[in-house]
């Protein structure tokens, strides 16, 4: 299921993940209960994954909420969308890939469903899933992408999608209090909510794309605030960033927004 086009910059991630660990404690998962047998997963985590006999890549940022959306996606902005988690230390489901615009599936197709068993601890989640023939496996550990408190900062976010073949660019404007209208470079208007009120630092976020074939539709995810410019659209220049991860049964998307 390698995408046909793959960004190099990939290989800047590996080293930037691996030094990852240290910094805020604000993305750290809350310890099982004792004898509960129950982890909360709800942050921010990274590491790897691999698919068929291609070499490891890199899973850029997964972004889980207990009881709600999960996924993880790579530089190439495809975007693995997992089985909610529900508090258990195994989950078990469907994971769904999607391709951005100009990127295929080795199935040669935008979307691949594949079956899914992941174990899940405070310290690591790690799974392995199957289907059309083909096997993966990704392992996830905590993420401190965010020195301070995140919080919902109002204002203009400018930034691109991950992936696209090409970035494309997003251009939003945010409330105080979440609501935010905008247009992206695909022609599509763009509306919706995030959350001004973060669950372990993941921002519930709403999306209607609307306008053209290449909108799409009516989307819901997560999203989280890093200091840091994570997939290198702006330079490594420090700021304020949000990346949002939205889909639906039928498409999804990633970006990297810059508050201006």
């Amino acid at each position: 299921m390698r995408p046909l086009i793959r960004h190099l910059v990939l290989c800047l991630y590996l080293g930037m993940l691996a030094a990852c660990g240290g910094g805020s404690s604000n993305y750290a998962v809350a310890p099982p209960s004792p004898g509960s047998g129950t982890v909360d997963a709800t942050g921010i985590w990274a590491g790897s994954y691999t698919i068929g006999a291609g070499a490891g890549s890199t899973a850029i940022v997964a972004v889980i909420k207990q009881g709600g959306s999960a996924f993880f996606y790579d530089q190439s902005g495809v975007m693995y969308v997992l089985p909610k988690f529900s508090g258990g230390t195994t989950v078990t489901g469907t994971l769904t890939a999607f391709a951005p615009p100009g990127v295929t599936l080795t199935n040669g197709q935008s979307i691949e469903a594949f079956a899914v068993t992941a174990t899940v601890s405070s310290a690591l989640i790690s799974g392995t899933f199957t289907g059309d023939n083909e096997t993966g496996t990704f392992s996830l550990t905590p993420l401190s992408a965010f020195s301070g408190t995140p919080s919902l900062v109002a204002g203009n976010w400018q930034g691109f999608y991950v992936g696209s073949g090409s970035p494309s660019f997003v251009d939003l404007t945010v409330q105080s209090g979440g609501i935010f209208v905008g247009n992206d470079a695909n022609g599509c208007h763009l509306s919706g909510n995030v959350s001004t009120t973060p669950t372990g630092d993941v921002f519930p976020v709403t999306v209607d794309s609307t306008g053209g074939t290449m909108c799409a539709g009516a989307l819901t995810g997560l999203a989280f605030e890093s200091n840091r410019d994570l997939s290198g659209f702006f330079g490594g220049t420090t700021g304020t960033y949000y990346y949002v991860g939205v889909s639906d049964s039928t498409g999804a998307f990633v970006a990297e927004l810059k508050v201006q």
